[in-house]
């Protein structure tokens, strides 16, 4: 594939996993675990994209906050501002993307209705992947 040409749309993972921005920290650990996932994306009511929770997340708020960590919600621990990318950017812009942040994976999003929604994830392995067909 040429990376130039092709979309990210085309070659990201779909069928994000998503918890309300109001989750108790124990549904969002559920989702974790039994979607087998690194992290869940926040959304508000109507499907609105507001942040995600990485393990990394968990861990830093658990050093922090010790137990209290199960009295929070899923805005309370959420990174609001994850590096994200649009469906209709290239390949090469996304690795471009990737290795100036120095992250190995961008949270693909789409506006719906004037709201930013959550469509998909487009991991550095993705991009191997597409490099190699």
């Amino acid at each position: 594939m040429d990376l130039t040409k092709t979309k990210v749309s085309e070659v990201m993972s779909r069928g994000v996993i998503t918890v309300d921005i109001n989750a108790p920290f124990e549904e969002v650990l559920r989702q974790l675990t039994e979607n087998k996932v690194h992290a869940v994306i926040v959304t508000a009511s109507g499907g609105e994209f507001m942040g995600v929770i990485s393990h990394s997340d968990i861990i830093e708020n658990l050093a922090r906050r010790g137990p209290e960590i199960f009295d929070l919600v899923a805005e309370d621990i959420m990174c609001p501002k994850p590096y994200t990318i649009d469906g209709s950017a290239t390949l090469k812009e996304a690795a471009a993307k990737m290795v100036n942040y120095g992250v190995h994976r961008l949270l693909v999003l789409s506006s719906h209705g004037g709201k930013l929604v959550p469509v998909g994830v487009l991991s550095a392995i993705d991009l191997v992947r597409a490099e190699s067909q």
